[in-house]
């Protein structure tokens, strides 16, 4: 059972994603904050400290990630699982939108070394569900040839949702057919 400052904790970020998801972290004050959360800005302050350091908790439970869908069933092939791999991902990205940019534009340009930390933390997991969902050994050669691929992924994501030149349908089907044919690429688990 949560005590009531756990509860309250929870309802600001909550609040507080819903808001990123929608608008950059420049563009959402702690007034707004407060207000979504239907509590103030002292207890805000209390719960986080910053505006800053909620933001980094948002960007950090962001970059978690839910467990994959399973690849042992009779009935799903391993393109299928890797096609709703990143179906779910999208769904999240598209969700997320402007938690999802700013996490991308804030390790890129201002450098935040705790974002930059988030950041690496995902990318690290999608290296693991990657190389576990296409059975491959984790060499190092492996996580170099998974890392390329993430980079690819940044771009293509970029395409769709800032320059609106990719469908979320061709970044699905542009992600899934080149993880697969990565996959000849790889090592094999031994």
């Amino acid at each position: 059972m949560r005590s009531d400052g756990e509860a309250r904790r929870e309802q600001i970020l909550a609040a507080a994603q819903l808001l990123f998801a929608k608008r950059s972290y420049h563009e959402v004050s702690t007034s707004e904050l407060a207000a979504a959360a239907g509590t103030t800005r002292t207890n805000l302050h209390h719960h986080f400290g910053t505006k800053r350091d909620l933001y980094h908790e948002v960007v950090r439970r962001f970059a978690q990630l839910r467990e994959p869908p399973s690849i042992s069933s009779e009935t799903t092939t391993t393109e299928e699982t890797v096609r709703r791999m990143f179906d779910r991902w999208l769904d999240s990205v598209e969700h997320n939108r402007e938690t999802y940019l700013s996490m991308i534009d804030m390790t890129s340009s201002r450098r935040d070394p705790e974002v930059e930390a988030a950041l690496h933390t995902g990318m690290r997991a999608w290296e693991d569900r990657l190389l576990a969902s296409l059975a491959v050994s984790e060499t190092e050669r492996n996580r170099a040839l998974v890392r390329s691929f993430q980079a690819m992924v940044s771009a293509a994501t970029d395409e769709w949702l800032r320059r609106d030149t990719l469908t979320r349908s061709d970044v699905l089907g542009l992600l899934t057919r080149a993880l697969l044919s990565l996959r000849t690429g790889l090592d094999a688990l031994a």
